[in-house]
């Protein structure tokens, strides 16, 4: 009993030395995004860009960078790009129709240029969140 109740005390400035501590959970807050939903869009001129869903379950807004890498047989044929940003517990319908806060569609184009018949699947090559 005596070594539970001096481990409980250890434990316990743990827990309250680590509080003080800045991290991604600190009182300032974090951001958490899940993508979700994301398939190809055609958009005008037969071209292909994509669209999906971004939840934040974090209680700051984030910057969100997606890259993608369109394949055929296996091999990448283009790239694309989706910028926006996701408000603190909220979400975002990313696709080419829809404009993120600088004006710019939230996804652009494959490039080079690809239409989406050409495209046998698309994989998703980096996502980077900044929360701000």
């Amino acid at each position: 009993m005596r070594y539970w109740v001096g481990g409980a005390a250890i434990a316990g400035m743990a827990v309250a030395l680590l509080a003080g501590c800045e991290s991604d959970s600190s009182s300032k807050g974090f951001s958490s995004v899940t993508i979700t939903g994301e398939e190809e869009q055609t958009v005008s001129g037969n071209l292909c860009a994509v669209r999906g869903h971004a939840t934040n379950t974090g209680n700051r807004r984030a910057r969100v960078r997606i890259t993608y890498e369109a394949k055929n047989s296996g091999n990448v044929i283009a790239t694309s790009v989706a910028e926006f940003e996701v408000g603190a517990f909220s979400n975002f319908d990313f696709a080419n129709n829809v404009a993120n806060s600088q004006g710019q569609p939230s996804s652009g184009v494959f490039v080079p240029p690809v239409s989406c018949a050409t495209i046998d699947n698309i994989d998703r090559k980096n996502l980077d969140v900044d929360a701000s």
